[in-house]
């Protein structure tokens, strides 16, 4: 698996609808996790492919349990959920009192979702602060995208969130991922607002670069919540992501990644035959 974590420095950007998106398009096969520990909404807006609502028990609440013996994949996908088109979704805990039953199990959750597998994990955290426990999933990630808006404090935020990052993980010794920024902007102002943004980052130092625009479309990003009907598969929103991913392919080597993981668990089970 790749595990790519997408999170905001600051208040709701729209990291939710970005990754939503974002396994909506993906190239493979992919799960959707919904990993914030403050809690996720998005079980009361989607439906199963049967028009059902999804079960708010089942996800993050239920494996809590499970992760207490022993996580596999396996164990995952148990508790898993299908949202229409067959996207597979860990549906998230309901409010941040839940969040208490994984305590010291983040880590393990990022080793089993970043374990070899054909499946690429794109996991929304929330936001990323200092002690948030979800800090424990980013040595196991591919990647990491924070996703922004192009004002000044925003960039501000991120800058400072993805030196921190940097600068605890490699503390620890622990593998620092590479970090990533999606801006979230008209479509018109794609190109000014990359700009502006690799500026400043760049002039700072901060270990991240700019990974591409999201197109701020707001009635794209209702119809991908659930709370207005439409199709999105034409809209400027999750075309601007589909061009992300294509874009991350080639620039961070995900999709090697992915087959390398697979090419590693095969080499694992032809030493155990």
């Amino acid at each position: 698996m790749s595990l790519i974590v997408i999170a905001s420095a600051k208040g709701a950007p729209g990291a939710s609808t970005t990754a939503l998106a974002m396994a909506g398009v993906w190239p493979r096969q992919s799960l959707l996790a919904e990993l914030d520990p403050l809690g996720s909404d998005l079980v009361y807006r989607q439906v199963a492919p049967t028009g059902d609502v999804l079960d708010p028990n089942r996800g993050m609440f239920s494996m809590a349990l499970a992760a207490r013996g022993g996580l596999t994949p396996d164990v995952i996908r148990e508790h898993t959920q299908h949202l229409p088109g067959d996207q597979e979704i860990l549906v998230g805990l309901s409010r941040p009192e839940q969040g208490a039953a994984w305590g010291a199990h983040w880590d393990r959750l990022g080793r089993v979702l970043a374990a070899p597998g054909s499946t690429d994990v794109i996991a929304d955290i929330g936001r990323l602060y200092p002690d948030a426990p979800t800090m424990a999933l980013l040595p196991h990630a591919s990647l990491v995208l924070l996703v922004a808006r192009t004002n000044a404090e925003d960039l501000a935020h991120v800058r400072a969130r993805a030196t921190a990052v940097h600068q605890r993980l490699a503390a620890a010794g622990r593998r620092v991922a590479p970090v990533g920024v999606l801006l979230v902007a008209p479509l018109r102002q794609q190109t000014q607002a990359a700009d502006a943004a690799i500026r400043v980052l760049a002039g700072s130092g901060a270990p991240v670069q700019v990974a591409g625009v999201v197109a701020f479309d707001p009635r794209a990003a209702e119809q991908l919540a659930g709370r207005r009907r439409g199709r999105t598969h034409k809209t400027q929103l999750v075309g601007s992501v589909r061009t992300i991913v294509a874009n991350l392919e080639k620039r961070f080597g995900i999709g090697q990644a992915a087959e390398e993981s697979v090419s590693a668990r095969e080499d694992l089970e032809g030493a155990a035959r």
